[in-house]
């Protein structure tokens, strides 16, 4: 009823204008309104096509923009797992070979030139080809200053086979022992390699043995290589295995070529 009588009110006032001779204003859009409304109506072609086709037909100045938006984040982490893939490819082709024989010297710092020395001289005489091989270190120290005390990290190497031979001052060797990274050489080497060095077979505390199942290093002081090497201490210094996860021979040789007597 009210609809009615609006109607009916506006077509009495349009008939009065008429009849006044007054002419109906009706709504006007402006040219900007209008282009606005022409948009919104017409049909968009991209509406139902892939992302990669719309960029290909969009003009040159609207590509940017629009990759930008749909494609960066995705493209940079494609970029970045590809890079990491190969990171990893290129370091496990070039990485070289596990050392075979791997001689740390504990507590042995001041020495480190000539236990490198022992090392490269050890390569020459055998003729090994590749040098990566044979590894010799003295960074490790065993100290009571928790800041420089290199024993988490000496154990560490050790349990993960990175370090197969120690050298250390007797009381060291001990030490190193009694923390279980010293493997006896009735361990590692027969019956009669053991009896053409038993003259340098000694406990952990470098005392004689009389019977070789009870040795735990060999005294360097009846090594003729050790003693012949100028800066090398001569007394006091004891070699033992460690943790031999792969093959024995190499430290094997590494006793021979010390030429104990």
């Amino acid at each position: 009823m009210l609809l009615r009588t609006k109607m009916t009110r506006e077509c009495v006032d349009e008939t009065n204008a008429g009849r006044f001779g007054m002419a109906v204003e009706k709504p006007v859009l402006t040219q900007e309104q209008q282009d606005a409304v022409a948009a919104l109506a017409s049909t968009n072609v991209y509406a139902k096509q892939s992302k990669f086709k719309t960029f290909r037909e969009l003009p040159p100045k609207d590509k940017w923009p629009y990759f930008k938006q749909n494609f960066l984040t995705d493209v940079l982490i494609i970029i970045a797992v590809v890079g990491l893939v190969l990171a990893f490819v290129i370091s496990y082709v070039t990485k070289g070979p596990e050392a075979e024989l791997s001689l740390e010297g504990v507590d042995m710092a001041e020495y480190s030139e000539q236990i490198d020395a022992l090392g490269a001289d050890f390569v020459k005489t055998q003729g090994i080809e590749d040098e990566r091989l044979v590894r010799t270190d003295a960074s490790i120290a065993i100290s009571e200053n928790a800041a420089q005390d290199g024993s988490a990290s000496l154990t560490a190497r050790v349990s993960a086979g990175q370090i197969n031979m120690i050298v250390a001052e007797t009381d060291i060797f001990a030490e190193v022992n009694d923390r279980g990274d010293i493997t006896k050489p009735a361990e590692v080497m027969s019956a009669a390699d053991l009896e053409q060095v038993k003259d340098a077979l000694v406990d952990a505390k470098g005392n004689p043995v009389s019977d070789v199942n009870d040795a735990v290093g060999f005294d360097l002081s009846h090594s003729k290589t050790w003693t012949s090497m100028k800066g090398l201490p001569k007394e006091g210094v004891i070699l033992g295995f460690s943790n031999i996860t792969e093959s024995k021979d190499m430290p094997i040789q590494f006793v021979e070529y010390l030429q104990f007597e």
